[in-house]
């Protein structure tokens, strides 16, 4: 309850230029005096003229031009020069007073001059210097209006020095008599008895005042507050209501209206009081307890907005029972305009603040059932504040209400870990319990597993198996923690956990029953045990429950498996089923059955096999492969025509195929033996320039050696030789023996003593017929063996080389290494060139997605937006990549500000990724209506990021840290508050614990207020007598 009694005394100064009366203006002159001066007597009349400047230049002439110190005429000119800077207000006039005294302490004049000290200290305010002299003035010697004024004027310093009770000694001396400073005293008197709560004695002086045309108006505040004080309620209103009515009838009126308003609410009658209060708020300097009767007013009024406008600023910054209590109301009215969230963060504030027992249960109480039934719960709070509840009140009638909402949030909540947590306290679980614990531990499996952390997926599967009371539920656990090891390349683990599904009751009745078997042929296929792989597979496709993209699928891997035993014509059998039954992967299984048909030497089928598979898909990914063996099956036929076409096509169509060298050198060969002799020896010769090592040279050398030699030109071959910076006639069979030794100890997997051979090698052949080779092998062994960086040098060398079936490789080790290092720029160069050359579709889908990251890491939005696209466009790019890229491209947008083509990226992002990617453009689709100043539509899209994405920490903390910007945005500090303190009390980022910090002191401190007490100004203004 606030306190109603308020001191008022800054309210209370007294102004000196209000007083008006001043002592005599003059001392009085001595009947005696005379003075034949005419200076000191013009001086004089100038002084009772009021002319004070002139009248001090008289009186210091006077008494420059008198040497004796003593004389009398000095003396009077001292004395009045002083009086004459007095009234003058200079700044030395204390001085001179001062010096008057000490030059003439028996002088008649001290006794004036010490009123004179006393009235200048008083002016000044100097309240202590102004008493020090008021003891020295003989008050008999004053006369009586003097003596009044001298009085009051005591009284007054001692009022203002804070000795109230001697205060009213001189105030008493004062008020009941006749005098122009009677109704000051009498009002001063009045207000010390009010501030000593002597009501009765205050009263009546107030009373004597209401007619007083000074303080008629000021008076009515004071009769009314003691009425108030005393309780009278009724008699305040009925005193108080004619002077609202009458606006010019009473100062103050404001603080009448809360006095009225207040009185009302006292009484319960607050529909009463509600025009009052609302009158009441319009003054200045309205404090935190009537903030708080406003606020209950208009709760109680059912105008729950303003409601909760005053209970804000009552909870600002404190930690009261004033406090607990404004929040306890204010969270009702979140409820009565059903807005749930709101009303969850104010009785969180409630109880957290604690001071009232039975609020802070209630509280307590209702903010875990808000909780619980709010969807949006992002850091588990339901099940902590239910705990807590339960823990604490142990004996509350609510217990068994707080239990079952625990039970039913442990089933539906998406925040599994927290949840798991929880359960795993509780020592005995019953049969609910359990089943909730096996789902709970399930579904963090698959939200684990989408996100592609196959190790701590299998960790939550195998959990979910702990309380088997489900018998689907444990089915499926099995099923995809055999798929988790899978991934993981543990394919015994996989295999084992398949036969656990086909194993438990009444997994036969489930399609992961003929699921686990189709899983089973990947992972005997990974083994190499094709036998019991091609039995999986074909158990598989005789179960017709099985979708047919995966029986097709079995098809295909069935013939694989027979054409790895080679058993060609069955492989041929199951991949013309394949074909037949419209496998998505048909141009594989068009170009495996062609192999096949050429192995089983049935050359014409396996032609019209592979055209057919380039008639309906030219730009298929084996496209480049099906010429090759076209062209080969042709050279095989003797057909050179025709396969010299597909050579050709190979070299220019797919420069980036692996075949590219052999097709050039076949078609080099079938020139040769055409008789082309010079197109042969151009052919021959472009090999060795576009691949120039030993290796990549060696056919093409040994066809150019033989045109040469057959046209008895040896020494133009031993000159084209000399011309070649790999080989080195001189030491080329040396060369040769010491790479094989170390390419051996590489293809025998030694590779400590492989990279020790192969250095050896190159620090005695640095530009050796084999440097390139190497180089490659001598780093595939290091970055294999985990010595990146060591590994780097070596590849790079292999890069500037810049040809060669090594360059593919290393670019993409290269770049991989830098992008790890954090070197985006350098990354960048070699994901550029390996995107440009690669042969390999994942090497071509690395270099992509390597420069889309590298342009993000550099902040070049736009290139990176555009580098995502071709992502995108990659048939190869997985669902989270192309997540990745979308996130790209909606950067790009809103660096374009382009915000609602971002927002549309971001939203099919969120919609079609249930992993990290989705939960980011969740949190971007908020960040972008914040951008665009759409408050609710970004709290709206932060609630939906956290009700689908949970367990998503990092973007969880990051979209709470977002909403405080909205709230603020929104101007609702208290939610802001709230919002960014949740995210300190739960997040383990120290990062964004701090950025959430920073942004909540930032609030506060804005928040805090700058003062609550009433701002003197005309309305508050105590009149007082006189005009000086």
């Amino acid at each position: 309850m606030k306190n109603l009694l308020r001191p008022h005394l800054l309210r209370l100064w007294l102004p000196i230029a209000l007083l008006g009366l001043c002592f005599a203006a003059q001392a009085q002159r001595p009947a005696h005096y005379e003075h034949p001066g005419a200076g000191l007597a013009h001086g004089m009349e100038l002084f009772d003229k009021a002319k004070y400047g002139a009248a001090l230049y008289e009186f210091d002439r006077i008494a420059a031009q008198t040497r004796d110190e003593q004389a009398d005429l000095r003396i009077e000119a001292e004395f009045w020069g002083a009086l004459s800077s007095v009234r003058l207000f200079h700044g030395d006039a204390s001085n001179r007073l001062l010096a008057f005294i000490t030059a003439h302490p028996e002088s008649f004049h001290v006794a004036a001059i010490q009123v004179e000290l006393f009235r200048h200290y008083f002016n000044g305010r100097r309240w202590q210097d102004a008493l020090a002299w008021a003891t020295k003035v003989d008050e008999t010697a004053l006369g009586e209006s003097d003596r009044t004024e001298f009085t009051f004027k005591k009284g007054y310093a001692l009022f203002m020095d804070g000795q109230m009770d001697k205060a009213q000694v001189e105030f008493a001396k004062v008020k009941d008599a006749s005098s122009l400073y009677a109704a000051p005293a009498t009002y001063y008197n009045a207000h010390i008895n009010y501030t000593k709560r002597n009501y009765a004695a205050a009263l009546e002086d107030f009373d004597k005042l209401k007619e007083d045309p000074n303080f008629g108006r000021v008076v009515p505040y004071y009769i009314a507050q003691i009425k108030f004080l005393q309780g009278h309620y009724e008699a305040l209103l009925e005193y108080a209501q004619p002077l609202l009515a009458d606006p010019e009838g009473a100062k103050r009126t404001g603080d009448i209206n809360r006095l009225a308003g207040e009185a009302y609410y006292r009484t319960g009658q607050y529909k009463e009081a509600l025009p009052y209060i609302e009158k009441s708020l319009q003054r200045t300097g309205v404090e935190r307890g009537d903030r708080y009767i406003a606020g209950y007013t208009f709760y109680k009024n059912e105008q729950y907005q303003k409601a909760i406008t005053q209970f804000t600023q009552v909870i600002n910054n404190s930690a009261d029972s004033l406090a607990q209590l404004s929040a306890y109301h204010m969270a009702d009215c979140y409820l009565k305009l059903d807005q749930k969230n709101y009303a969850r963060n104010a009785f969180k504030k409630a109880y957290d603040l604690g001071n009232d027992p039975k609020v802070t249960e209630d509280a307590l109480f209702n903010y875990a059932k808000l909780a619980y039934e709010l969807s949006f719960d992002p850091y588990n709070e339901a099940i902590i504040a239910l705990r807590d509840y339960m823990a604490k009140y142990p004996g509350s009638i609510r217990h068994d209400e707080a239990q079952e909402f625990l039970l039913d949030v442990y089933l539906k909540t998406k925040n599994y870990e927290a949840a798991l947590g929880a359960l795993d306290a509780i020592k005995n679980k019953d049969l609910r319990l359990k089943e909730a614990y096996q789902k709970l531990a399930f579904d963090r499996g698959v939200e684990l597993y989408e996100g592609r952390k196959f190790s701590d997926a299998r960790v939550f599967f195998n959990k979910a198996l702990t309380y088997p009371v489900d018998p689907q539920v444990t089915v499926q656990a099995h099923y995809w923690a055999g798929e988790s090891s899978y991934a993981m390349g543990d394919y015994d683990g996989a295999l084992a956990k398949y036969d656990d599904v086909r194993n438990t009751g009444g997994a036969y009745a489930t399609a992961l029953f003929e699921q686990a078997g189709y899983s089973m042929g990947y992972a005997f296929f990974k083994q190499k045990q094709y036998g019991e792989a091609a039995t999986s597979f074909r158990r598989a496709i005789d179960n017709a429950e099985l979708p047919k993209a995966q029986r097709n699928d079995a098809m295909i891997r069935t013939g694989d498996c027979y054409y790895v035993t080679k058993d060609n014509a069955t492989a041929i059998t199951w991949y013309d089923k394949a074909i037949n039954n419209g496998a998505t992967a048909r141009d594989y299984a068009q170009y495996q059955k062609g192999v096949c048909q050429g192995l089983e030497k049935k050359y014409d089928q396996k032609i019209a096999t592979l055209k057919q598979l380039l008639r309906e898909k030219p730009n298929s990914q084996y496209a480049a492969d099906a010429k090759f063996q076209l062209g080969e099956t042709y050279l095989g036929l003797e057909r050179d025509p025709e396969a010299l076409e597909f050579y050709q096509q190979v070299v220019t169509q797919h420069a980036n195929s692996p075949h590219v060298r052999q097709s050039m050198l076949q078609s080099a060969l079938i020139d040769k033996r055409q008789g082309r002799t010079a197109k042969a020896l151009d052919g021959f010769k472009a090999v060795v320039a576009k691949y120039p090592t030993m290796d990549g040279s060696r056919d093409a050398l040994a066809g150019i050696e033989s045109i040469y030699s057959q046209q008895g030109n040896v020494a133009a071959y031993e000159e084209y030789v000399k011309s070649l910076s790999f080989v080195d006639p001189a030491s080329l069979d040396l060369d040769e023996k010491y790479f094989r030794s170390a390419e051996q100890l590489y293809f025998a997997e030694k590779c400590d003593q492989a990279v020790g051979a192969f250095r050896d090698y190159l620090a005695k052949y640095p530009s050796g017929a084999y440097a390139v080779n190497a180089e490659f092998y001598a780093s595939d062994c290091l970055h294999r063996s985990g010595k990146q960086e060591e590994s780097l040098p070596g590849f790079e060398k292999v890069i500037t080389a810049g040809e060669g079936q090594f360059l593919e490789p290393s670019l993409a080790a290269a770049s991989q290494i830098l992008f790890r290092n954090e070197r985006w720029a350098a990354a960048l160069d070699y994901f550029t060139q390996l995107a440009r050359t690669a042969a390999l579709p994942v090497n071509v889908l690395a270099g992509q997605v390597g420069r889309m990251r590298c342009l993000n890491e550099l902040g070049r939005a736009q290139e990176a937006a555009e580098a995502a696209k071709k992502v995108i466009a990659n048939e190869d790019a997985t669902a989270d990549l192309k997540a990745e890229a979308g996130l790209a491209i909606g950067q790009g947008a809103i660096n374009d500000n382009d915000l609602d083509a971002a927002y549309t990226r971001y939203k099919g992002i969120a919609s079609s990724s249930n992993n990290a990617f989705g939960a980011e453009a969740a949190y971007r689709m908020a960040y972008v209506r914040y951008l665009q100043k759409r408050y609710k539509d970004a709290e709206k899209e932060v609630f939906s990021m956290v009700k689908k994405f949970p367990s998503y920490d990092h973007w969880k903390a990051k979209a709470f840290i977002l909403l405080g910007d909205i709230y603020v945005g929104m101007d609702d500090l208290f939610q802001a508050k709230a919002t960014l303190q949740s995210v300190i009390d739960h997040c383990a980022e120290p990062e964004l614990v701090t950025e959430a910090s920073e942004r909540l002191a930032n609030i506060t401190e804005a928040a805090e207020p700058t003062g609550t007490g009433t701002v003197p100004d005309e309305e508050n203004t105590v009149p007082m007598p006189g005009n000086q």
